[in-house]
């Protein structure tokens, strides 16, 4: 009893004594206050303070092809029949101080252990900026952006993401700056330098860098508008623009990206489910020795979230917008060998960092896929899914028919993913 009363009197003369301090603090200072005179403030360990959330996310499938599958990379992607460990990823998330955050993800498999992303993000600087240094995707598109085994409703990747920046994305080491326009709706430009080391359309690492001109330029403008109290609509265009390897170091000839996104997103009122359409296209045009190459993809998915457990998804992808066409003379023939190489059973011996040894990345190709999948969550933590894909291969004349069954479990406290 006589501690309060004393705690009560020091907050008095207090207010007494300093009229304008008193004013200004907030009520939660002043029950702080009341809390340490009285000896009952809650405290939390420093270790506690310092320790950042860590979360592991595990993917496995197994997979069925009736033919030799479609070229795919082993990164992340079931390319064989039998049983893969798509991805194990381990991640870390953690404010550094007030004006900095940092997230890393490591990607572990059974070959080794590799930095995903790693970066640095500003929290605190003025005219709506934003920095962003390390190890990061590209922010071009909205697939590439995205952990796909975490966050979208199919096994595998879209078709023209995987044949224009490979299974391991476009990503790379540097900085990105955007702007958030003072708007009353969402307007964002985003635009980074990164090194360009994507084997399949890019091509510098980061050892060979000399200057400006070896690094991949990026940028992407995207708007989001609400379309009443339960439909989004948020659309972007992005453009890349790096150096390729199938020139000498001191002229390297350079490839260009474009794309478009599209995304409508319907959400239930009264519960968890939803309905979202997505599509992109993008287009590449690479300058070659003798010549050059243009080809274009796009891709169109529907997914129906039926209720926290339940969810199913149907996409369509084609290979051919624009139509693959050539320039002039291209060195298109200094790999002998045709994309068939990469279905080979011994796909494994020509997997080299992510590419294809002896595949012409740049040669025009055209591929139609159907796929659906049908998803189902035990609780948070957990998802099994089922898919089938139906591939055809105009130029060999050829459909696969393909089944996969994909297990996914959470550990620790992950964090939310880009809406």
């Amino acid at each position: 009893m006589i501690r309060w009363v004393r705690a009560t009197a020091v907050v008095a003369v207090a207010t007494l004594l300093f009229p304008d301090v008193s004013r200004a603090r907030a009520p939660e200072d002043l029950e702080a206050e009341l809390e340490r005179e009285l000896g009952t403030a809650r405290t939390t360990p420093v270790a506690a303070q310092l320790l950042p959330e860590i979360s592991l996310v595990g993917t496995m499938a197994g997979a069925v092809f009736s033919d030799a599958p479609s070229p795919r990379l082993p990164a992340h992607e079931p390319w064989h029949d039998g049983f893969s460990l798509q991805e194990i990823e381990l991640g870390f998330r953690s404010s550094v101080d007030p004006y900095v955050r940092a997230d890393v993800y490591l990607a572990l498999s059974l070959a080794g252990i590799e930095v995903e992303e790693a970066y640095a993000t500003t929290l605190a600087l003025p005219a709506n900026l934003q920095l962003r240094a390390g190890q990061f995707y590209a922010p071009f598109g909205r697939f590439n952006q995205l952990h796909f085994l975490e966050v979208t409703p199919f096994v595998d990747m879209p078709l023209v993401n995987r044949r224009f920046f490979g299974g391991e994305q476009l990503r790379g080491m540097g900085v990105e700056l955007s702007f958030l326009f003072p708007l009353p709706f969402f307007l964002e430009l985003r635009t980074a330098a990164q090194t360009a080391d994507n084997r399949l359309s890019f091509g510098v690492p980061a050892e060979d860098v000399h200057g400006a001109e070896d690094l991949l330029g990026v940028a992407r403008l995207v708007a989001s508008f609400d379309l009443g109290e339960r439909l989004n609509l948020l659309g972007g265009v992005s453009y890349a623009n790096g150096p390729n390897a199938e020139g000498p170091l001191e002229a390297r000839p350079r490839t260009q990206i474009l794309g478009a996104d599209l995304q409508l997103h319907l959400r239930d009122a009264a519960s968890r489910a939803y309905t979202a359409l997505q599509a992109e296209w993008i287009a590449r045009r690479a300058a070659l020795p003798g010549g050059g190459v243009r080809e274009g993809g796009a891709y169109l998915w529907l997914v129906r979230r039926f209720d926290a457990q339940w969810e199913a998804a149907v996409r369509a992808d084609w290979m051919g917008l624009p139509q693959g066409r050539t320039f002039g003379r291209p060195a298109l023939d200094v790999h002998e060998a045709h994309l068939r190489y990469a279905v080979r059973r011994d796909f494994h011996a020509a997997h080299d960092d992510g590419h294809v040894a002896g595949a012409p990345s740049f040669k025009p190709f055209g591929q139609r896929r159907f796929g659906a999948a049908i998803s189902f969550y035990p609780s948070e933590f957990q998802r099994i899914r089922l898919q089938a894909n139906y591939d055809f291969l105009p130029d060999e004349r050829r459909g696969i028919q393909e089944y996969f069954l994909q297990y996914q479990f959470v550990i620790g406290s992950h964090g939310a993913h880009v809406f």
